[in-house]
């Protein structure tokens, strides 16, 4: 054995209580970074995640399409609509508009407006126009017309996992009318903005029962 091994191993072994202590140290950092990394997982899994998107065009004749994008199923049970109209607000439970026929065809939850969705399923709940003309008659708007509307507002009330309280979603959409073209209707914001949060969630509820 060299006289430079001999050091070292002379070193190493003088400086063993340090060195153990910061491998101790660099194993706790690790398994820090590891359990936060298994909880945001954990907490990713939990968390809704609800689309509201247009679809098939981007005129009034577009069709609204709600997207459960949560890893867990969710139960769609309520769609409220907000009209704007100059200072006025038209807000209203989408899903209670009017009466449905016995037979709904294949698929009933996009009739109904509401129903379970597994990961990627959706809800087709019709056209743009239609959800604000039938919001106007079930508010008694004679005069109003629906390019009158300036903005719409969707929001989805949805159980999801076993917590009790309601998650949900909005997104608004304006109106847009040109003087050569179709009124057409856009997003106001990229995304759909998610409600989570505990406070908002209880708010939810609240407008929840009062709109049963």
């Amino acid at each position: 054995m060299t006289v430079t091994e001999l050091g070292f191993w002379q070193w190493l072994s003088y400086n063993s209580e340090v060195i153990s202590l910061w491998l101790s140290l660099a194993m706790l950092v690790v398994w820090a970074i590891y359990l936060q990394l298994i909880l945001f997982q954990f907490r990713a899994t939990r968390r809704s995640s609800i689309l509201i998107t247009r679809a098939a065009g981007r005129g009034m004749r577009s069709r609204c399409l709600i997207t459960n994008m949560s890893n867990l199923p969710i139960y769609v049970t309520s769609l409220i609509g907000k009209l704007r109209i100059g200072k006025r607000e038209i807000e209203l439970p989408l899903t209670d508009l009017q009466e449905q026929p016995e037979d709904l065809g294949s698929d009933p939850r996009s009739r109904m407006a509401q129903g379970s969705l597994s990961t990627g399923e959706f809800l087709n709940i019709g056209h743009f126009e239609d959800i604000i003309r039938r919001m106007l008659e079930a508010n008694n708007e004679t005069e109003i017309q629906v390019t009158d509307v300036e903005q719409v507002e969707l929001t989805v009330v949805a159980f999801h996992g076993w917590d009790n309280l309601p998650v949900g979603a909005f997104r608004q959409f304006k109106i847009d009318l040109c003087t050569d073209e179709a009124a057409k209707i856009a997003p106001m914001n990229l995304v759909t903005e998610q409600i989570t949060r505990r406070h908002h969630r209880r708010q939810l509820w609240r407008k929840l029962a009062t709109n049963l």
